[in-house]
């Protein structure tokens, strides 16, 4: 500490200290009428007391990027499927590989991350995925402590304008009835297709996902009342084999669902006939699911898939987006056809948010829209 006197009769007492922001030396300073003993031991109280308090606003404990996104994801996953989880990692890999190893959590601020994102060139859909994960980890840090503020705030990300090419592949995303049709009468045609054609069937009466699909157990359906009960998922990360059924997805999608005549006998069916390979195969594996392969075992999704795309492209719908998501999204754009409201449709399909449920209803209903126009035009209106 070392004392100034000013013009005016008074004196200055000042003392360096390190600045925890910027970590440079910087001066803290109190002004008194007297450089005696007793004044100089007052000036170093409150200069203490000064210092004291500029240092613990910023004495946090610093930590890297890298570990402060290992942190947030050990408590954050432990409500995740494990297939989510497997998604969760790969995005989290990419996201690693964005910013340095080396880089401290509270040294990354709008600009780089602005460049960091202004370099990447993925579908708008990914970008938004990314940005969340970015979100969270720096809310995380911000609670913690690690960093005062998230500078994701204001970081822009701007979207690609939509095409035309863009709207036809929102619509290869769902079939018309028809063709939804076709392909799952094409499916039941071969033998070695036939169990994968009543699965189709199934997820486009009812807009399950194929995990909750595969997941369907006798006891989970009402058949009197017409019910199915939404209660599981395959977790496919153990092992189809295994047949464990995990958690769904989300809260909301749990539920009860009203299923036609037209389900309920697919449903009596399917129950007959895995009962009959139950007693015909000996390698059969009895873990009580419907839409089983030929030894029992759930319907992996990489076959369902393969088996979708080859009876497409054999009745024409090979510029189909041909996944186990599409008969799902087929559901989806009927009953937005027939006018049912968006959240009723969320709640029969199980989506809390969704925003392919969202663009399948606009898209759907715009072109309803021009239909009723083309309508009130023919009767001269």
């Amino acid at each position: 500490m070392w004392i100034e006197k000013l013009a005016d009769g008074k004196f200055k007492y000042v003392e360096r200290y390190k600045d925890p922001y910027s970590e440079k030396t910087k001066k803290k300073s109190v002004i008194l009428t007297s450089d005696s003993a007793q004044a100089s031991n007052k000036a170093r109280k409150l200069l203490d007391k000064k210092i004291n308090e500029a240092i613990n606003e910023k004495k946090k404990e610093r930590i890297m990027f890298h570990d402060a996104i290992d942190q947030w994801y050990e408590g954050h996953k432990k409500p995740l499927r494990n297939s989510s989880k497997m998604a969760y990692n790969a995005t989290i890999k990419s996201v690693k590989g964005m910013i340095s190893a080396d880089v401290w959590a509270d040294n990354i601020d709008a600009p780089l991350l602005q460049t960091v994102f202004n370099k990447l060139d993925y579908s708008d859909e990914y970008l938004s995925t990314i940005k969340s994960i970015f979100n969270m980890v720096f809310e995380y840090a911000r609670r913690m402590g690690y960093v005062d503020f998230n500078p994701m705030a204001d970081v822009i990300i701007k979207k690609r304008p939509k095409t035309r090419e863009d709207f036809k592949k929102l619509e290869n995303k769902y079939l018309e009835r028809e063709e939804a049709e076709k392909l799952i009468e094409e499916l039941y045609r071969r033998p070695s297709t036939y169990r994968l054609a009543r699965l189709a069937e199934f997820m486009f009466l009812t807009g399950m996902r194929v995990g909750e699909a595969t997941a369907m157990q006798p006891n989970d359906f009402d058949l009197v009342n017409r019910q199915a009960h939404v209660n599981g998922s395959i977790d496919r990360t153990q092992g189809y084999r295994k047949g464990i059924k995990g958690p769904v997805k989300t809260n909301a999608s749990y539920r009860t669902i009203d299923i036609t005549k037209r389900t309920t006998d697919l449903v009596q069916r399917t129950i007959d006939e895995v009962s009959l390979d139950a007693i015909e195969n000996p390698k059969f594996e009895k873990l009580n699911y419907l839409f089983v392969t030929k030894n029992g075992i759930p319907v992996q999704i990489n076959s369902f898939n393969l088996g979708l795309k080859k009876a497409g492209a054999r009745v024409g719908l090979e510029h189909k987006n041909l996944s186990s998501h599409i008969f799902r999204h087929t559901h989806i754009s009927w009953l937005a056809e027939k006018g049912y409201p968006l959240k009723a449709i969320m709640d029969r399909v199980g989506h809390e948010d969704s925003k392919i449920t969202n663009q399948i209803y606009t898209h759907v209903t715009r072109n309803m829209r021009a239909n009723i126009l083309e309508d009130l035009e023919k009767d001269g209106l």
